[in-house]
């Protein structure tokens, strides 16, 4: 074929391709159509600071997905320990196929339940974590019917596999695996993790340095410093920073049985938090006492 057909063919092929996958633009919509749009907002070309948007089910699924079968994590408690298969859009993916800006390098899944979890980029290329859109070929509201007492929502995510890559003193790095997924948002590692660094009035030590790896990985999903952080607990890093500071018994037992403190407490127990675990977190959350500050 000659040389000009040739490029001709090619141009050809690559338009055709690119019409049958949605833009950035055709993905997002400005209001809310159905109650199973996911919500974006954060770093995405053409999004302005501040803005919602909305993706579709729908729109999610003419995503680049994988099918593939995963070892059941918590999110499939009430099963047998049996791999089911999952169909979802790797992070990663998703946020090329989002547009994402260069910057936004972590993601921040945010829970209806007030739950956040952070994907850094570098999590996400070590796990390559999946966002589920269908379970055994069902769409996941309508698998957990047939097998669930508890849905995991109409989002969730989860990973082929997952072994830890790194440990801080006895703490495994844990896999971040968020349900009732109502939004994502991409963000910037420095600006979400700048606003949980140890104090600046405390002088920098190992055991500081130990507690805030552990509480960026643990306790911020669930506790907030401002607008950064979950919310589920209903305890802010300050109030943890006092707690710390004046009652160094009482926020051990916190970080290892919040029950025993509080009956009504939604965190689950931590007995694999040893003394060093416990010193390290009272260590870094004594930086954010009032007399820190």
């Amino acid at each position: 074929m000659p040389r000009v057909k040739s490029v001709i063919v090619f141009v050809v092929c690559c338009a055709l391709l690119a019409a049958g996958r949605p833009s950035s633009g055709a993905l997002l919509q400005s209001k809310r159509s159905s109650a199973t749009d996911l919500q974006i907002t954060g770093m995405i070309a053409g999004i302005t600071p501040g803005a919602v948007r909305y993706i579709s089910y729908k729109h999610l699924l003419k995503l680049p997905t994988v099918t593939i079968p995963i070892q059941p994590d918590d999110n499939f408690t009430e099963l047998p320990r049996q791999k089911v298969v999952i169909t979802g859009i790797y992070l990663d993916v998703l946020a090329q196929s989002l547009g994402a800006l260069p910057g936004a390098d972590l993601i921040v899944a945010i829970c209806s339940d007030r739950y956040h979890a952070h994907f850094s980029r570098e999590y996400t290329q070590q796990h390559r974590p999946i966002l589920a859109l269908k379970i055994n070929g069902l769409p996941v509201n309508t698998w957990a019917k047939k097998t669930h007492n508890k849905s995991p929502g109409t989002y969730f995510i989860t990973h082929a596999s997952f072994t830890p890559s790194f440990k801080v003193l006895s703490y495994d790095e844990m896999p971040q695996i968020p349900a009732v997924i109502a939004g994502l948002d991409f963000n910037s590692s420095p600006l979400v993790f700048g606003a949980i660094a140890p104090s600046a009035n405390y002088a920098s030590t190992p055991e500081i340095d130990a507690g805030y790896r552990i509480a960026k990985q643990d306790c911020l999903r669930c506790h907030n410093m401002n607008s950064t952080g979950g919310t589920k607990a209903d305890r802010t890093w300050q109030t943890l920073g006092t707690r710390a500071a004046t009652s160094p018994a009482t926020f051990e037992r916190l970080v290892r049985d919040p029950k025993s403190i509080d009956p009504n407490a939604s965190m689950p127990p931590n007995p694999s938090f040893d003394d060093a675990i416990a010193k390290a977190l009272q260590a870094y959350f004594q930086t954010f006492s009032a007399e820190a500050h």
